[in-house]
């Protein structure tokens, strides 16, 4: 629960239950047995190995770069932790001051990240919605 340290995949019945992580559950399923299946990698590098291949993958998308070296993680991540959608600007940008020091253009970079994500539980009558609406 310190960051990219997969600890989605390391505590897999805590992080998934946690409402901004409803639907995860099928990829950290999808992810768990690599884990066995090549010890030396950690559940953080396969993560994010895995995004980035998700995302070439994207007709049109960037070549993301993949460097390794995350550790695992020790604990869950504490619940509550993510800005919801809803949240206003101001809570969103201190929260991500907090967790990092990082400064508006930097959390409008990673928000934008959303593009090619979806969401399957903010809206029950959408299921797997973009976040917006890019092609």
């Amino acid at each position: 629960g310190g960051g990219a340290d997969g600890s989605m995949l390391i505590f897999p019945t805590v992080e998934p239950a946690f409402f901004p992580n409803l639907g995860i559950a099928d990829s950290v399923n999808n992810l768990i047995p690599f884990l066995s299946q090549f010890p030396t990698i950690t559940a953080g590098d396969l993560v994010q190995f895995a995004a980035a291949a998700a995302t070439a993958l994207r007709h049109g998308a960037p070549q993301l770069e993949f460097l390794a070296g995350r550790p695992n993680a020790t604990a869950p991540a504490i619940d509550g932790l993510i800005p919801e959608p809803q949240d206003d600007v101001t809570k969103i940008l201190a929260r991500f001051d907090d967790a990092g020091g990082f400064t508006p253009a930097e959390v409008v970079a990673l928000l934008a990240s959303h593009s090619i994500a979806r969401a399957d539980h903010v809206d029950p009558t959408l299921d797997a919605a973009p976040f917006d609406s890019t092609p």
